[in-house]
């Protein structure tokens, strides 16, 4: 069975892109794990800056009589003392998706937390003199899945085009 055969990647985070716009619903293009994986629409991703070591990410299931849960999470750190300090820390409360881009070319996704989101992620926000630390965090229904990457072929990858 494929979903149990030994997995030869091994990802890491080498980048974070925000997004404070659009929708991202459940997929329903076969093969391509229907209803986990999501497609975009009008959402833009903005990328942002991250550190070596300056991004955590974390999912972890729970079991209620209604079906089990997942409850994912998203840190990051970056320098907070330059005079952009205030208005970054308050634009941070205003994201709807996380996008974590990873070594193995796919993107991770948070925030869509049902076929489409219906709360946005809980932000949380610590300081210090040096330091800012972001916490998203969002419940789903399901474990957090892929979004489409146009960069993967030069091309939107879902724009259904034959070249002939």
């Amino acid at each position: 069975m494929e979903l149990l055969d030994r997995v030869y990647t091994n990802a890491n985070i080498c980048g974070v892109e925000l997004a404070f716009n659009g929708q991202l619903a459940a997929s329903s293009i076969p093969g391509w794990q229907q209803f986990y994986n999501s497609l975009m629409f009008e959402t833009d991703f903005t990328k942002t800056y991250i550190g070596l070591g300056s991004v955590a990410f974390g999912e972890e299931s729970s079991d209620t009589p209604a079906g089990p849960f997942y409850k994912q999470s998203v840190t990051i750190r970056f320098p907070a003392t330059d005079g952009n300090r205030a208005e970054r820390i308050a634009l941070m409360k205003k994201v709807k998706f996380v996008k974590l881009k990873l070594s193995s070319g796919k993107d991770l996704v948070i925030g869509r937390n049902d076929y489409k989101q219906n709360a946005r992620p809980k932000i949380k926000i610590e300081t210090n003199v040096k330091m800012a630390e972001v916490k998203f965090e969002t419940v789903s229904i399901s474990p957090s899945g892929f979004v489409s990457n146009p960069d993967t072929y030069g091309l939107p990858t879902l724009i259904p085009i034959s070249l002939h």
